[in-house]
Protein backbone atom coordinates (compact mmCIF):
# COMPACT_ATOMS: atom_id res chain seq x y z
CA UNK A 1 0.00 0.00 0.00
CA UNK A 2 2.26 2.67 -1.34
CA UNK A 3 1.94 5.98 0.42
CA UNK A 4 0.19 4.76 3.58
CA UNK A 5 1.24 7.09 6.37
CA UNK A 6 3.00 5.37 9.20
CA UNK A 7 2.00 5.65 12.81
CA UNK A 8 4.44 6.89 15.43
CA UNK A 9 4.61 3.33 16.73
CA UNK A 10 5.74 2.08 13.32
CA UNK A 11 8.52 4.66 13.26
CA UNK A 12 9.54 3.61 16.76
CA UNK A 13 9.61 0.00 15.64
CA UNK A 14 11.86 0.85 12.70
CA UNK A 15 14.57 2.34 14.94
CA UNK A 16 17.64 0.14 15.38
CA UNK A 17 17.86 0.90 19.12
CA UNK A 18 16.52 3.15 21.84
CA UNK A 19 19.29 5.73 21.37
CA UNK A 20 18.24 6.18 17.76
CA UNK A 21 14.61 6.52 18.84
CA UNK A 22 15.50 9.31 21.25
CA UNK A 23 17.78 11.07 18.75
CA UNK A 24 15.15 10.81 16.04
CA UNK A 25 12.52 12.29 18.34
CA UNK A 26 14.76 15.27 19.00
CA UNK A 27 14.96 15.94 15.27
CA UNK A 28 11.20 15.70 14.82
CA UNK A 29 10.71 19.46 14.86
CA UNK A 30 10.47 21.74 11.81
CA UNK A 31 13.55 23.77 12.85
CA UNK A 32 16.39 21.79 11.22
CA UNK A 33 14.38 20.69 8.20
CA UNK A 34 13.96 22.21 4.76
CA UNK A 35 12.79 21.08 1.31
CA UNK A 36 10.62 18.35 2.83
CA UNK A 37 7.94 16.52 0.92
CA UNK A 38 6.28 13.19 0.27
CA UNK A 39 4.71 11.46 -2.69
CA UNK A 40 4.24 7.95 -4.04
CA UNK A 41 5.59 6.27 -0.94
CA UNK A 42 8.68 8.47 -0.72
CA UNK A 43 9.46 10.99 2.01
CA UNK A 44 12.40 13.35 1.63
CA UNK A 45 14.00 16.38 3.19
CA UNK A 46 17.21 18.18 4.12
CA UNK A 47 18.33 18.22 7.75
CA UNK A 48 20.75 20.89 8.92
CA UNK A 49 23.38 19.37 11.16
CA UNK A 50 26.52 20.94 12.60
CA UNK A 51 28.17 21.31 9.18
CA UNK A 52 27.46 23.81 6.45
CA UNK A 53 25.85 21.32 4.12
CA UNK A 54 22.54 19.81 5.24
CA UNK A 55 22.10 16.06 5.14
CA UNK A 56 19.98 14.73 2.29
CA UNK A 57 17.45 12.23 3.58
CA UNK A 58 15.10 9.98 1.59
CA UNK A 59 12.88 7.18 2.85
CA UNK A 60 11.04 4.67 0.70
CA UNK A 61 8.19 3.86 3.10
CA UNK A 62 6.80 1.04 0.96
CA UNK A 63 10.11 -0.77 0.62
CA UNK A 64 11.41 0.34 4.03
CA UNK A 65 14.60 1.64 2.53
CA UNK A 66 16.52 4.58 3.91
CA UNK A 67 19.12 6.90 2.45
CA UNK A 68 20.99 9.67 4.22
CA UNK A 69 24.18 11.51 3.38
CA UNK A 70 25.28 11.50 7.03
CA UNK A 71 28.17 9.18 8.05
CA UNK A 72 26.15 7.13 10.55
CA UNK A 73 26.24 3.35 10.19
CA UNK A 74 22.86 2.95 11.86
CA UNK A 75 19.97 2.17 9.54
CA UNK A 76 17.74 4.02 9.68
CA UNK A 77 19.82 6.85 11.13
CA UNK A 78 18.43 9.53 13.43
CA UNK A 79 17.83 11.88 10.49
CA UNK A 80 15.67 9.34 8.67
CA UNK A 81 13.81 8.66 11.91
CA UNK A 82 13.32 12.37 12.58
CA UNK A 83 11.91 12.82 9.08
CA UNK A 84 9.57 9.87 9.59
CA UNK A 85 8.38 11.17 12.95
CA UNK A 86 7.49 14.46 11.27
CA UNK A 87 5.69 12.65 8.48
CA UNK A 88 3.85 10.37 10.91
CA UNK A 89 2.66 13.44 12.82
CA UNK A 90 1.23 14.93 9.63
CA UNK A 91 3.79 17.73 9.49
CA UNK A 92 4.83 16.72 5.96
CA UNK A 93 2.12 16.70 3.33
CA UNK A 94 1.94 15.29 -0.16
CA UNK A 95 4.09 17.58 -2.30
CA UNK A 96 3.25 16.12 -5.67
CA UNK A 97 6.75 16.79 -7.04
CA UNK A 98 9.47 14.31 -6.23
CA UNK A 99 12.99 15.69 -5.93
CA UNK A 100 15.67 14.41 -8.28
CA UNK A 101 17.52 12.69 -5.43
CA UNK A 102 14.40 10.90 -4.19
CA UNK A 103 13.49 9.90 -7.75
CA UNK A 104 16.95 8.45 -8.31
CA UNK A 105 16.66 6.54 -5.03
CA UNK A 106 13.32 5.08 -6.10
CA UNK A 107 14.60 4.27 -9.60
CA UNK A 108 17.53 2.35 -8.13
CA UNK A 109 15.15 0.27 -6.07
CA UNK A 110 12.97 -0.49 -9.08
CA UNK A 111 16.01 -1.56 -11.10
CA UNK A 112 17.12 -3.94 -8.37
CA UNK A 113 13.62 -5.32 -7.99
CA UNK A 114 13.30 -5.88 -11.71
CA UNK A 115 16.65 -7.62 -11.84
CA UNK A 116 15.59 -9.87 -8.97
CA UNK A 117 12.37 -10.91 -10.68
CA UNK A 118 13.69 -11.25 -14.22
CA UNK A 119 13.79 -14.84 -15.37
CA UNK A 120 17.38 -15.98 -15.82
CA UNK A 121 18.42 -16.38 -19.43
CA UNK A 122 18.22 -19.88 -20.77
CA UNK A 123 21.62 -21.52 -20.63
CA UNK A 124 23.25 -23.43 -23.43
CA UNK A 125 24.29 -27.08 -23.25
CA UNK A 126 27.92 -25.99 -22.95
CA UNK A 127 27.09 -23.71 -20.01
CA UNK A 128 25.16 -26.48 -18.29
CA UNK A 129 28.09 -28.84 -18.77
CA UNK A 130 30.48 -26.25 -17.35
CA UNK A 131 28.21 -25.80 -14.32
CA UNK A 132 28.17 -29.55 -13.74
CA UNK A 133 31.96 -29.68 -14.03
CA UNK A 134 32.33 -26.90 -11.46
CA UNK A 135 29.95 -28.68 -9.09
CA UNK A 136 31.89 -31.93 -9.43
CA UNK A 137 35.18 -30.13 -8.89
CA UNK A 138 33.87 -28.50 -5.75
CA UNK A 139 32.68 -31.82 -4.34
CA UNK A 140 36.13 -33.26 -5.03
CA UNK A 141 37.77 -30.39 -3.17
CA UNK A 142 35.39 -30.80 -0.24
CA UNK A 143 36.14 -34.55 -0.25
CA UNK A 144 39.86 -33.83 0.01
CA UNK A 145 39.44 -31.11 2.60
CA UNK A 146 37.19 -33.12 4.90
CA UNK A 147 39.50 -36.13 4.64
CA UNK A 148 42.28 -33.86 5.88
CA UNK A 149 39.99 -32.55 8.60
CA UNK A 150 39.28 -36.08 9.77
CA UNK A 151 43.00 -36.78 10.16
CA UNK A 152 43.43 -33.50 12.03
CA UNK A 153 40.56 -34.36 14.40
CA UNK A 154 42.11 -37.76 15.14
CA UNK A 155 45.44 -36.06 15.90
CA UNK A 156 43.79 -33.66 18.36
CA UNK A 157 42.16 -36.45 20.31
CA UNK A 158 45.34 -38.52 20.30
CA UNK A 159 47.56 -35.64 21.43
CA UNK A 160 45.14 -34.29 24.04
CA UNK A 161 43.41 -30.92 24.24
CA UNK A 162 45.25 -29.33 27.16
CA UNK A 163 47.83 -27.75 24.82
CA UNK A 164 45.06 -25.86 22.98
CA UNK A 165 44.72 -23.39 25.83
CA UNK A 166 48.20 -21.97 25.17
CA UNK A 167 47.07 -20.31 21.92
CA UNK A 168 43.66 -21.47 20.69
CA UNK A 169 43.66 -19.14 17.66
CA UNK A 170 47.01 -20.43 16.37
CA UNK A 171 45.68 -23.95 16.96
CA UNK A 172 42.46 -23.54 14.96
CA UNK A 173 43.27 -21.02 12.23
CA UNK A 174 45.52 -23.10 9.89
CA UNK A 175 42.89 -25.81 9.61
CA UNK A 176 40.11 -23.24 9.23
CA UNK A 177 42.05 -21.60 6.37
CA UNK A 178 42.50 -25.01 4.79
CA UNK A 179 38.73 -25.53 4.89
CA UNK A 180 38.24 -22.20 3.11
CA UNK A 181 40.59 -23.44 0.38
CA UNK A 182 38.59 -26.67 0.26
CA UNK A 183 35.41 -24.63 -0.32
CA UNK A 184 33.88 -25.78 2.96
CA UNK A 185 33.19 -22.35 4.52
CA UNK A 186 30.71 -23.71 7.04
CA UNK A 187 33.39 -25.95 8.53
CA UNK A 188 35.87 -23.07 8.55
CA UNK A 189 33.39 -20.90 10.44
CA UNK A 190 32.79 -23.74 12.92
CA UNK A 191 36.53 -24.02 13.62
CA UNK A 192 36.83 -20.26 14.10
CA UNK A 193 34.13 -20.38 16.78
CA UNK A 194 36.27 -22.70 18.91
CA UNK A 195 39.03 -20.34 20.18
CA UNK A 196 36.57 -18.08 22.08
CA UNK A 197 35.13 -21.19 23.71
CA UNK A 198 38.59 -22.13 24.97
CA UNK A 199 39.63 -18.63 25.97
CA UNK A 200 36.42 -18.18 27.97
CA UNK A 201 37.87 -20.77 30.32
CA UNK A 202 35.93 -22.53 33.04
CA UNK A 203 36.42 -26.08 34.24
CA UNK A 204 34.37 -27.62 31.45
CA UNK A 205 36.03 -26.10 28.39
CA UNK A 206 37.86 -29.35 27.42
CA UNK A 207 34.56 -31.25 27.47
CA UNK A 208 32.78 -28.55 25.47
CA UNK A 209 35.62 -28.41 22.96
CA UNK A 210 35.50 -32.17 22.60
CA UNK A 211 31.75 -31.94 21.95
CA UNK A 212 32.38 -29.46 19.15
CA UNK A 213 35.07 -31.63 17.60
CA UNK A 214 32.74 -34.62 17.81
CA UNK A 215 30.08 -32.71 15.90
CA UNK A 216 32.61 -31.87 13.22
CA UNK A 217 33.51 -35.55 13.02
CA UNK A 218 29.82 -36.40 12.71
CA UNK A 219 29.44 -33.85 9.92
CA UNK A 220 32.41 -35.39 8.19
CA UNK A 221 30.90 -38.86 8.47
CA UNK A 222 27.63 -37.55 7.10
CA UNK A 223 29.38 -36.13 4.05
CA UNK A 224 31.38 -39.30 3.45
CA UNK A 225 28.22 -41.42 3.68
CA UNK A 226 25.87 -39.04 1.89
CA UNK A 227 24.97 -41.57 -0.80
CA UNK A 228 23.22 -43.65 1.85
CA UNK A 229 21.38 -40.80 3.58
CA UNK A 230 17.84 -39.57 2.92
CA UNK A 231 17.70 -36.44 0.73
CA UNK A 232 16.62 -34.06 3.50
CA UNK A 233 19.55 -35.14 5.68
CA UNK A 234 21.95 -34.70 2.74
CA UNK A 235 20.58 -31.16 2.35
CA UNK A 236 21.24 -30.57 6.05
CA UNK A 237 24.83 -31.84 5.81
CA UNK A 238 25.50 -29.73 2.73
CA UNK A 239 24.10 -26.63 4.43
CA UNK A 240 26.41 -26.98 7.42
CA UNK A 241 29.43 -27.62 5.21
CA UNK A 242 28.66 -24.37 3.44
CA UNK A 243 26.93 -25.23 0.20
CA UNK A 244 24.47 -22.50 -0.63
CA UNK A 245 21.07 -22.79 -2.23
CA UNK A 246 20.30 -20.01 -4.74
CA UNK A 247 17.53 -17.79 -3.47
CA UNK A 248 15.69 -18.20 -6.77
CA UNK A 249 15.54 -21.95 -6.11
CA UNK A 250 14.17 -21.34 -2.63
CA UNK A 251 11.53 -18.94 -3.91
CA UNK A 252 10.48 -21.60 -6.40
CA UNK A 253 9.55 -23.90 -3.49
CA UNK A 254 5.97 -23.83 -2.13
CA UNK A 255 5.04 -20.71 -0.23
CA UNK A 256 3.64 -20.71 3.28
CA UNK A 257 1.41 -17.67 3.68
CA UNK A 258 0.68 -16.55 7.21
CA UNK A 259 0.48 -13.48 9.37
CA UNK A 260 4.03 -13.45 10.65
CA UNK A 261 4.97 -11.76 13.88
CA UNK A 262 8.52 -10.40 13.74
CA UNK A 263 9.69 -11.36 17.21
CA UNK A 264 13.39 -10.61 17.41
CA UNK A 265 16.57 -10.02 15.50
CA UNK A 266 20.23 -10.38 16.24
CA UNK A 267 23.19 -8.90 14.35
CA UNK A 268 26.40 -10.89 14.13
CA UNK A 269 29.62 -9.50 12.70
CA UNK A 270 32.63 -11.33 11.37
CA UNK A 271 35.69 -9.95 9.61
CA UNK A 272 34.09 -10.04 6.19
CA UNK A 273 30.35 -10.58 6.52
CA UNK A 274 27.64 -9.21 8.79
CA UNK A 275 24.64 -11.42 9.42
CA UNK A 276 21.21 -10.30 10.59
CA UNK A 277 19.14 -13.17 11.97
CA UNK A 278 15.42 -12.43 12.27
CA UNK A 279 12.92 -14.70 14.01
CA UNK A 280 9.28 -14.79 12.91
CA UNK A 281 6.30 -16.69 14.26
CA UNK A 282 3.25 -17.62 12.18
CA UNK A 283 -0.07 -16.72 13.79
CA UNK A 284 -2.17 -19.36 12.04
CA UNK A 285 0.21 -22.32 11.83
CA UNK A 286 2.34 -21.51 14.86
CA UNK A 287 5.54 -22.17 12.91
CA UNK A 288 8.83 -20.48 13.73
CA UNK A 289 10.96 -19.18 10.87
CA UNK A 290 14.43 -17.72 10.66
CA UNK A 291 15.32 -15.22 7.93
CA UNK A 292 18.99 -14.37 7.39
CA UNK A 293 20.32 -11.24 5.73
CA UNK A 294 24.00 -10.91 4.81
CA UNK A 295 25.92 -7.71 4.11
CA UNK A 296 29.55 -6.95 3.43
CA UNK A 297 31.65 -3.84 3.91
CA UNK A 298 29.69 -0.77 4.87
CA UNK A 299 26.48 -1.89 3.20
CA UNK A 300 23.32 -1.20 5.16
CA UNK A 301 21.61 -4.18 6.77
CA UNK A 302 18.16 -5.10 5.55
CA UNK A 303 15.49 -3.37 7.65
CA UNK A 304 12.39 -4.83 6.05
CA UNK A 305 11.63 -7.04 9.08
CA UNK A 306 11.25 -5.06 12.28
CA UNK A 307 10.69 -6.70 15.67
CA UNK A 308 7.35 -5.80 17.15
CA UNK A 309 5.53 -5.73 13.81
CA UNK A 310 3.42 -8.21 11.87
CA UNK A 311 3.29 -8.82 8.13
CA UNK A 312 1.05 -10.86 5.91
CA UNK A 313 3.61 -12.56 3.69
CA UNK A 314 4.69 -15.71 1.90
CA UNK A 315 7.71 -17.49 3.32
CA UNK A 316 9.58 -20.12 1.33
CA UNK A 317 11.56 -22.55 3.45
CA UNK A 318 15.02 -23.81 2.57
CA UNK A 319 15.54 -27.55 2.17
CA UNK A 320 16.85 -29.44 5.19
CA UNK A 321 15.61 -31.06 8.35
CA UNK A 322 15.59 -28.06 10.64
CA UNK A 323 12.79 -26.42 8.66
CA UNK A 324 13.57 -23.01 10.09
CA UNK A 325 15.44 -20.95 7.55
CA UNK A 326 13.18 -19.16 5.09
CA UNK A 327 13.22 -16.49 2.41
CA UNK A 328 10.55 -13.83 2.20
CA UNK A 329 8.48 -13.99 -0.97
CA UNK A 330 5.40 -11.93 -1.69
CA UNK A 331 4.44 -9.42 1.01
CA UNK A 332 0.71 -8.79 0.95
CA UNK A 333 0.45 -5.91 3.42
CA UNK A 334 2.64 -3.29 5.00
CA UNK A 335 4.08 -4.19 8.41
CA UNK A 336 2.02 -2.90 11.32
CA UNK A 337 2.73 -2.92 15.07
CA UNK A 338 1.87 -6.23 16.69
CA UNK A 339 -1.13 -6.42 18.97
CA UNK A 340 -2.67 -9.40 20.70
CA UNK A 341 0.29 -11.72 20.11
CA UNK A 342 -0.06 -14.61 22.52
CA UNK A 343 2.19 -17.44 21.33
CA UNK A 344 2.34 -20.83 23.02
CA UNK A 345 4.55 -20.47 26.06
CA UNK A 346 6.95 -23.20 27.17
CA UNK A 347 8.15 -24.20 30.57
CA UNK A 348 11.89 -24.74 30.87
CA UNK A 349 11.37 -28.50 30.60
CA UNK A 350 9.20 -28.12 27.49
CA UNK A 351 11.75 -25.85 25.85
CA UNK A 352 14.51 -28.34 26.63
CA UNK A 353 12.43 -31.09 25.05
CA UNK A 354 11.93 -28.99 21.92
CA UNK A 355 15.67 -28.42 21.77
CA UNK A 356 16.30 -32.15 22.06
CA UNK A 357 13.83 -32.83 19.26
CA UNK A 358 15.46 -30.19 17.09
CA UNK A 359 18.91 -31.69 17.64
CA UNK A 360 17.61 -35.14 16.79
CA UNK A 361 16.60 -33.77 13.40
CA UNK A 362 19.69 -31.60 12.88
CA UNK A 363 22.55 -32.26 15.35
CA UNK A 364 24.53 -29.24 14.07
CA UNK A 365 21.83 -26.72 14.83
CA UNK A 366 23.02 -23.81 16.98
CA UNK A 367 19.77 -22.36 18.32
CA UNK A 368 15.99 -22.40 18.20
CA UNK A 369 13.47 -19.72 19.11
CA UNK A 370 11.40 -20.15 22.27
CA UNK A 371 9.06 -18.21 24.50
CA UNK A 372 9.34 -19.11 28.18
CA UNK A 373 7.35 -17.70 31.10
CA UNK A 374 9.37 -17.00 34.19
CA UNK A 375 11.17 -14.62 36.50
CA UNK A 376 14.64 -13.21 35.93
CA UNK A 377 17.10 -13.30 38.81
CA UNK A 378 20.74 -12.25 39.10
CA UNK A 379 22.20 -14.96 41.32
CA UNK A 380 25.81 -15.09 42.54
CA UNK A 381 26.51 -17.94 40.12
CA UNK A 382 24.95 -16.09 37.18
CA UNK A 383 21.68 -15.04 35.59
CA UNK A 384 18.76 -17.49 35.61
CA UNK A 385 15.16 -17.63 34.50
CA UNK A 386 12.89 -19.56 36.86
CA UNK A 387 9.62 -20.84 35.42
CA UNK A 388 6.39 -21.38 37.42
CA UNK A 389 7.35 -25.05 38.03
CA UNK A 390 10.57 -23.99 39.73
CA UNK A 391 12.85 -25.19 36.91
CA UNK A 392 15.61 -22.82 35.90
CA UNK A 393 17.64 -22.11 32.79
CA UNK A 394 20.84 -20.10 32.56
CA UNK A 395 20.47 -16.73 30.86
CA UNK A 396 23.31 -15.79 28.52
CA UNK A 397 24.12 -12.58 26.72
CA UNK A 398 25.69 -9.21 27.29
CA UNK A 399 25.61 -8.19 30.93
CA UNK A 400 24.07 -4.81 30.05
CA UNK A 401 21.23 -6.50 28.19
CA UNK A 402 20.52 -8.81 31.11
CA UNK A 403 20.46 -5.95 33.59
CA UNK A 404 18.10 -4.11 31.24
CA UNK A 405 15.89 -7.19 31.13
CA UNK A 406 15.95 -7.35 34.91
CA UNK A 407 14.91 -3.70 35.11
CA UNK A 408 12.13 -4.24 32.56
CA UNK A 409 10.67 -7.23 34.37
CA UNK A 410 11.25 -5.97 37.92
CA UNK A 411 11.02 -9.38 39.53
CA UNK A 412 7.66 -10.21 37.95
CA UNK A 413 6.75 -13.29 35.95
CA UNK A 414 6.72 -12.44 32.22
CA UNK A 415 6.97 -14.17 28.86
CA UNK A 416 10.45 -13.90 27.40
CA UNK A 417 11.28 -14.66 23.77
CA UNK A 418 14.80 -15.61 22.88
CA UNK A 419 17.20 -18.13 21.44
CA UNK A 420 17.70 -21.44 23.20
CA UNK A 421 21.23 -22.67 22.57
CA UNK A 422 23.69 -25.10 24.18
CA UNK A 423 24.67 -22.46 26.77
CA UNK A 424 21.14 -21.58 27.87
CA UNK A 425 18.59 -18.94 26.88
CA UNK A 426 19.65 -15.71 25.23
CA UNK A 427 16.73 -13.29 25.79
CA UNK A 428 15.72 -11.07 22.90
CA UNK A 429 12.36 -9.57 23.82
CA UNK A 430 9.63 -9.41 26.43
CA UNK A 431 6.04 -10.01 25.44
CA UNK A 432 3.29 -8.65 27.64
CA UNK A 433 -0.37 -7.85 26.98
CA UNK A 434 0.01 -9.02 23.39
CA UNK A 435 2.84 -6.59 22.54
CA UNK A 436 6.57 -7.15 22.08
CA UNK A 437 9.32 -5.06 23.59
CA UNK A 438 12.76 -5.97 22.39
CA UNK A 439 15.75 -5.53 24.62
CA UNK A 440 17.25 -2.15 23.89
CA UNK A 441 13.98 -0.48 22.95
CA UNK A 442 12.26 2.09 25.11
CA UNK A 443 9.93 0.36 27.57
Amino acid sequence: MVGTRWSVEQVMAAAPDSAAQVAGRRLATPGPWSSVGSAEGLVWGQCQGSGRTPYEVTVDTAGRRYQCSCPSRKFPCKHALGLLFLWAAGAIGESGEITARAAAFAAGARTKAAAATDAPPERTAAQLAATADRAAERERRVDDGLAELDRWLADQVAAGLARVAADPWAWAEPTAARMVDAQAPGVAAWLRRLPPLVSAGGPDWPARLLDELALLHLLNRGWAGRSDLPPDLVDTVREHIGFTVPKADVLARPAERDTWTVVALRDLDSETVSTRRVWLHGRDRGRWAQVLFFTTGNAAPDTSLIPGTVIDADLHFYPGRAGLRAAVGAVHTDPVPVTGWRPPVDTVEEAATRWTTALAADPWQRQIAVVIRGRVDPLPAGWVLTDPTGRTVTLVGEDLELWRLFAMTAGTVVDIAGEWNPDGLRPAAVTRDGAITRLGAVW
